[in-house]
């Protein structure tokens, strides 16, 4: 039998004997799939660790981290403080792949989302309170991907300032007024900036031809 074989095996028998203690209700095999699924995220991180010109095992790494902490931790932490917990993992496993690769900005944007996810999950905010954190953490996250160097974000991230301003009032009834609005606002905005519709027009086009009418 070879080597590759009979560590195969082991696994195979390993995995067994969990599923057994599983079915039998023993807590025991929580923590043992909780401590394997830790060990398996640490890998991740380890294997980063050797080998820098490859970020991707940051976000298996901290998503298994985070699902290991939930699977030990459960009785303690709770559903809605666990799931948070969960996904702010998966979203700071997005954060540090731009931490150690500047140059991908787009992993602020998942990590934020799922950031902020993780907050709302987590504090158990309902109706008005989980929508006023939720656009919140959007608009700062998008105000961080404009101070990196993105100018376009600003525009989401204004806009989702406008709908956390929206939702934290008792002014939700203006909410379906307010794109439209902005549309309006910004379209003004540029006809404005062109001067008006003759704007464009040549200024020594309009000196010559008027120097003919006098001939």
């Amino acid at each position: 039998m070879t080597t590759n074989s009979q560590t195969w095996g082991w696994v195979l028998v390993a995995l067994g004997v969990l599923f057994l203690l599983q079915n039998m209700g023993l807590q025991i095999a929580g923590w043992i799939w909780g401590g394997m699924i830790l060990a398996a995220g640490a890998g991740f991180i380890w294997y980063f660790q050797h080998d820098r010109s490859q970020w991707w095992p940051l976000i298996p790494g901290f998503t298994l981290l985070g699902l290991g902490t939930l699977i030990l931790f459960e009785p303690i932490l709770g559903g809605n403080l666990g799931g948070g917990i969960f996904l702010a993992a998966i979203g700071l496993g997005f954060v540090a792949v731009y931490f150690v690769r500047p140059g991908n900005w787009w992993a602020l944007i998942p990590g934020g989302t799922l950031l902020t996810l993780g907050v709302v999950a987590g504090s158990g905010a309902q109706d008005n309170a989980g929508g006023v954190l939720f656009f919140t953490g959007l608009a700062i996250t998008f105000g961080v991907v404009f101070l990196v160097g993105q100018r376009w974000a600003v525009f989401p991230a204004l806009a989702c300032l406008a709908l956390t301003l929206v939702t934290a009032t008792a002014l939700q009834g203006l909410g379906g007024y307010i794109f439209p609005l902005a549309l309006l606002a910004a379209g003004v905005y540029l006809l404005m900036r062109r001067g008006g519709p003759g704007a464009g027009a040549n200024p020594s086009e309009g000196q010559f031809q008027a120097k003919e009418g006098e001939q």
